[in-house]
């Protein structure tokens, strides 16, 4: 008899966790709205169309998504402010979905709070210091977006167009395009801004485009920030250094953990054309990485002004035609631990095609000893074949 009165009990919870659907505009004029209305677990169904408002989840853990994607469902902030805001503690059951959020002050401010924001275009934010998403003291998942086409052109000294990470947390940027983000007059990170971010994850991104006239055309790393970077394809960002990682570590920190990146270098860079290391960086660790630069160019530059002692480097191909590898404080570890310079044999560099083709060096060329290895490559491929990790972030299929 337990039992038997047991189960109706499990199947009557699990109909009251479902929430409440609340459509708009049918049942509420606007989406801020449908929040204002919506009770923890509902959820905030939106249909296709334009709807100029700027919305605040006011620390709900509700879901607001779009019936239709976001092709069709276009939030536009009007330069009014933030399109999306996050700043009353929500956790990852806020989630905001299937969305293109643009021509706000900035795409999405996310303080002190960790929700998730997946399959969104976030684009065309305003001028002036905005950021596509803004991440402040927070762990949110960001994941499976587009963020694209943000530019702070007429900021004195901006960040991170693509995506500004300040403040302690653990950000997970997961699975994202980052693409054509420019600060025309900012210190760094046309893509990606850290300045003491904690300890955020970025994995699976595809980095592309983006450009500044300071540091770190791709990714920016400053101050307390000690990123996991995995897994990630960072090609044509331009910068004065760095053109698709930059990062100057300081003192007593560790800094980044760099495994199975493919970075190539763009055109017009001094210093760095896939890499720049800087600070005190004898704890940052280079393991499976291919950092190609362009002809004539060094691949990866590490800076000796603060510290003598460079990176550590496991099984990478760092390699530039007509150019340098490993340069500056790192240069004596070029054909040592695993590493080698190599061409890697992309199959169409001008296709943009970064995946090794029969015969690259870098095929079983990686150690299965790093940390954090994924199972699948970035198409999706089983990671190990052939019993040994290729370099890169693509592994060969064997055909």
């Amino acid at each position: 008899m337990k039992l038997s009165l047991a189960a109706p009990c499990l199947v009557l919870l699990s109909w009251f966790a479902l929430g409440s659907t609340i459509k708009v505009p049918k049942d509420q004029p606007t989406i801020q709205a449908g929040i204002n209305a919506a009770n923890p677990g509902d959820t905030v169904l939106v249909a296709p169309g334009k709807y100029m408002e700027n919305i605040n989840f006011l620390g709900k853990a509700i879901t607001v998504k779009s019936s239709g994607g976001a092709a069709v469902t276009t939030i536009d902030g009007n330069q009014q402010g933030t399109v999306a805001t996050f700043d009353s503690g929500e956790g990852l059951n806020s989630i905001l979905s299937g969305f293109t959020l643009q021509n706000g002050e900035g795409g999405v401010s996310i303080g002190s709070s960790s929700p998730t924001v997946r399959q969104n275009i976030i684009q065309k934010s305003a001028p002036n210091c905005a950021n596509g998403v803004y991440i402040e003291s927070a762990s949110p998942l960001i994941q499976a977006n587009v963020i694209r086409d943000n530019s702070q052109e007429g900021c004195d000294g901006g960040f991170g167009a693509g995506i500004s990470i300040g403040g302690a947390g653990s950000a997970q940027i997961i699975g994202n395009l980052i693409e054509n983000n420019s600060s025309p007059i900012g210190s760094g990170g046309g893509g990606i801004a850290m300045d003491a971010a904690g300890t955020p994850t970025l994995r699976n991104n595809v980095i592309r485009g983006n450009s500044v006239s300071g540091q770190g055309g791709g990714i920016w790393i400053i101050n307390d920030s000690n990123p996991l970077i995995v897994q990630n394809l960072i090609y044509d960002n331009t910068a004065s250094q760095g053109g698709g990682i930059w990062f100057g570590v300081v003192e007593g920190q560790v800094g980044p953990t760099l495994v199975n990146n493919t970075i190539v270098g763009a055109t017009g860079i001094s210093e760095g054309s896939a890499v720049f290391a800087g600070g005190f960086d004898d704890q940052v660790q280079f393991f499976n990485n291919l950092m190609i630069g362009l002809s004539g160019e060094n691949a990866v530059y590490c800076d000796g002004t603060y510290s003598q002692q460079p990176p550590t480097f496991t099984n990478n191909d760092a390699y530039s035609p007509q150019g340098t590898g490993l340069q500056g404080t790192c240069a004596s570890q070029g054909n040592q631990n695993g590493n080698i310079s190599k061409n890697p044999k992309f199959v169409s560099p001008a296709k943009r095609n970064y995946q090794l083709r029969s015969g690259s060096r870098a095929i079983n060329a990686g150690t299965n000893s790093a940390p954090d290895l994924p199972k699948k490559d970035l198409a999706g491929h089983p990671r190990i074949v052939g019993g040994t990790i290729d370099i890169g972030a693509y592994e060969f299929q064997g055909k």
